[in-house]
């Protein structure tokens, strides 16, 4: 039947004179099967996480940012939340001041917490704003401290049973919903700085992962989707052979951190996931930002890449 029906389309154009190729019918197909994933996610939340390491090939943003502006015009409720470790620490590097690390996480003096502030709203999410902008007016550039709609407390860090300052870092203590539900219901997509207020007005840098699947919970999104340099999280039975896995629990996810099959900096993307799962979030992806169109093919396509993670098995 359908080859009767491209038969009859083919002939119909040569008798008007219209050309129509094989080419142009696959793209029909790959709409048609797009359909049902549009009406799936069509009015609902995916939260998309981009890492600092990625925003240093401007053809990756991109192509990031282009598969951001189809979903927002099928009607998909974008939300854009970025980090920028890389480039606070070349910046710190510029100003002569030495990076420190505790655990992975950067003490934060007066003094850097306003380069972060320079970094994550002066320049990457400006440049980020600006990119989406030029599709039309559909992107709106935001940090915590704006009308204070991430409130945090200073984090409380112990290392072997001694607590460390670790400066102006801070954990999410509340989220103002309401404060992004007006953006995305004026039609815009949120573009958001780490960074939130405490009571006293200071501001803190706060770690993008977990801030990302605060804002997920909050919002009760259908989808959070963690882009990363690597595919996934890979069985390791062995160099000569490495598995990607398509799918995992919390559960599961928990006793790889355990066994170290999931380690380093791996981790705190995979714990800011089951949190999300935690607080009501549909599902949780973690994808290679550096494959062109990825978050595409994850959002319309029955192929599925990188890792999902769920609460349960389903």
């Amino acid at each position: 039947m359908e080859k009767e029906i491209k038969i009859k389309n083919l002939k119909y154009c040569k008798e008007n004179g219209e050309d129509i190729s094989d080419s142009y019918m696959q793209k029909v197909g790959v709409l048609l099967e797009s359909l049902p994933y549009i009406k799936e996610y069509f009015n609902k939340v995916v939260i998309v996480k981009i890492g600092g390491s990625m925003m240093e090939d401007e053809g990756i943003i991109k192509s990031v940012l282009d598969d951001l502006v189809l979903m927002k015009f099928v009607g998909i409720k974008v939300v854009l939340i970025h980090g920028g470790g890389k480039q606070i620490t070349k910046l710190m590097e510029e100003r002569g001041i030495k990076a420190k690390f505790i655990d992975g996480l950067r003490v934060t003096t007066k003094e850097v917490i306003n380069l972060v502030k320079m970094v994550l709203v002066g320049s990457i999410n400006s440049k980020l704003v600006s990119f989406l902008n030029q599709h039309g007016d559909i992107a709106v550039g935001v940090s915590g401290d704006d009308a204070n709609f991430i409130k945090c407390n200073k984090k409380i860090y112990k290392k072997d049973g001694v607590e460390v300052d670790l400066g102006y870092v801070g954990e999410v203590e509340s989220i103002d919903r309401k404060f992004l539900d007006d953006i995305l219901s004026n039609n815009h997509i949120p573009v958001i700085a780490t960074l939130g207020v405490d009571e006293k007005g200071n501001s803190y840098n706060i770690n993008a992962d977990s801030c990302a699947s605060d804002i997920a919970k909050s919002l009760e999104a259908e989808k959070m989707i963690m882009l990363t340099d690597v595919d996934g999280i890979f069985d390791d039975k062995g160099k000569e052979n490495i598995k990607l896995i398509s799918r995992l629990t919390s559960e599961q996810c928990i006793k790889m951190i355990e066994n170290g099959k999931i380690n380093s900096g791996m981790i705190p993307k995979v714990r800011a996931c089951m949190d999300a799962l935690d607080g009501s979030v549909g599902r949780t992806h973690i994808l290679n930002g550096t494959r062109e169109h990825s978050i595409l093919v994850e959002i319309f396509t029955d192929k599925g890449i990188g890792t999902m993670i769920t609460s349960k098995n389903v």
